[in-house]
């Protein structure tokens, strides 16, 4: 078994079929707070995995409807229009800068699972509507493999402990699976949800590694246990107590001034425990730090003009404000999976796994 999220191995069969064990409520406890976002309306209805969202030009906004291939341009008042479709493949993410829309192009393996033959692209919309291949990154995660000799899964279990579940400890596979996009100037950053990396692709389609993400460390308890053995892994009790070394899928970036922003959704059984977090590094120092934690999926990160961190949490309440660390519900939603800050302009994808996504809009009150 793939030591991988379940959304970042992009099967959206897998992914419905896990929500039957994923916990409904966010790791937050707190009372949703309705005085961050007025206005707040369903612009369009009917989206197939509406998984990322980006602002546009003429107040438009982008949304990559990932599992059907299909990068669609919709105006505040919701009408709809193709930018690029791509039958079979999957549109991976989007993002906007300059006039020029980004977004991936992914090919992937049977059922989700990584293939080290897919294809990983990613590519741009000129403002006049051509489009162009700007990088290979299944290229490039071929010739490096970031995370190629990193342990996932229990790594001081006795031989004959792992024995038993020999599928329970992995190397980081070949496997590029870009999901997140920010550009800023003439670069882009890309988070690959399959290599665990951060990148930046040059406007010439040269990719350099920003941050290889570290593991995720997860101790195995009886909970931990029972919730592995809902989705058919079998952990032995030999190892109850030792530590589970989950993949770090980056799901989403942002980037603030010298600040990148980037969530992550440690991979299964990970995904469905509340153990998400959010972190940002530094792009000059490379320092990271935490920002938050015990998150249900975050999927989405943004942040506005003031600084505050917004996160979707696809498993969780919706869309939450980061404040010392706590995750503080403020639009409730169902399968929130992304969030653009434009301004004071907000958009959100919800219901993302479900048959009719949805795209809603809001203002920043303050």
């Amino acid at each position: 078994m793939k030591f991988r999220a379940l959304i970042a191995a992009a099967s959206a069969s897998v992914l419905v079929a896990a929500l039957g064990a994923v916990p409904t409520q966010a790791a937050s406890k707190n009372s949703p707070d309705s005085s961050e976002f007025t206005h707040v309306t369903t612009v369009a209805e009917g989206l197939a995995t509406p998984l990322k969202v980006a602002f546009g030009a003429d107040s438009s906004m982008l949304v990559a409807e990932s599992f059907a291939g299909q990068l669609t341009k919709i105006s505040a008042s919701g009408e709809r229009s193709s930018l690029y479709s791509a039958g079979g493949k999957e549109i991976g993410g989007v993002s906007y800068a300059g006039g020029t829309t980004y977004f991936f192009e992914n090919s992937m393996g049977e059922e989700g699972q990584p293939d080290p033959n897919a294809t990983a692209f990613l590519k741009s919309i000129s403002p006049s509507g051509q489009v162009s291949t700007v990088a290979d990154l299944a290229k490039y995660e071929a010739a490096t493999n970031a995370d190629g000799s990193t342990v996932y899964g229990v790594r001081d279990a006795a031989d004959s402990c792992l024995a038993q579940a020999p599928y329970l400890q992995s190397h980081g596979e070949q496997f590029s699976h870009p999901y997140s996009s920010a550009p800023v100037g003439s670069s882009v950053y890309v988070g690959d949800a399959g290599a665990n990396v951060i990148l930046k692709v040059s406007a010439n389609g040269k990719v350099s590694l920003v941050k290889a993400l570290p593991a995720e460390p997860i101790k195995i308890t009886a909970s931990v246990q029972e919730l592995a053995a809902q989705m058919g892994m079998v952990v032995p009790d030999c190892m109850l107590g030792l530590t589970y070394w989950a993949q770090p899928v980056p799901t989403d970036i942002t980037v603030k001034g010298q600040w990148l922003y980037y969530t992550v959704l440690p991979g299964v059984p990970g995904e469905s425990l509340s153990m998400g977090k959010v972190y940002r590094v530094n792009l000059e120092s490379k320092k990271t730090q935490l920002v938050a934690s015990h998150l249900s999926a975050p999927t989405g990160v943004a942040v506005d003009k003031n600084n505050q961190v917004y996160v979707t949490q696809l498993f969780g309440e919706g869309v939450a404000k980061l404040s010392h660390g706590k995750a503080v519900t403020v639009m409730p939603a169902v399968m929130a999976a992304d969030i653009a800050i434009d301004g004071n302009r907000v958009a959100v994808t919800t219901k993302v796994l479900t048959e009719s996504g949805e795209l809603v809009t809001a203002r920043l009150a303050r």
